[in-house]
């Protein structure tokens, strides 16, 4: 089977989410009751076989009680640690036209 582009970095953040969740001392359980998911939709983001968008993502570090910034400067931490080249920036997103 080929691998997908992007696989270590998708696999780096399943593992980052589940090592919150259990530091933080959440079960599985207990953060699909409050996503209002099934127990096996988090055991799927955390095992790879589901991927997480980001709206869901927002919502997930949230029940978690940590916040989108520190989940992405612990998330580029492990990815350096693996040797994935951070991408390059890009532009920013205009403001919206008044």
């Amino acid at each position: 089977m080929k691998s997908i582009p992007f696989d270590r970095e998708q696999k780096a953040l399943a593992d980052l989410l589940r090592d919150i969740r259990m530091s933080v001392g959440i079960t599985q359980e207990q953060l699909a009751e409050s996503l209002e998911w099934r127990q096996t939709d988090v055991s799927k983001v955390e095992r790879c076989a589901r991927q997480i968008g980001h709206v869901e993502l927002r919502h997930w570090v949230a029940a978690l009680g940590i916040n989108m910034i520190g989940l992405e400067i612990e998330f580029e931490e492990r990815l350096a640690g693996l040797g994935v080249a951070r991408p390059q920036p890009g532009r920013r997103v205009p403001p919206p036209r008044q």
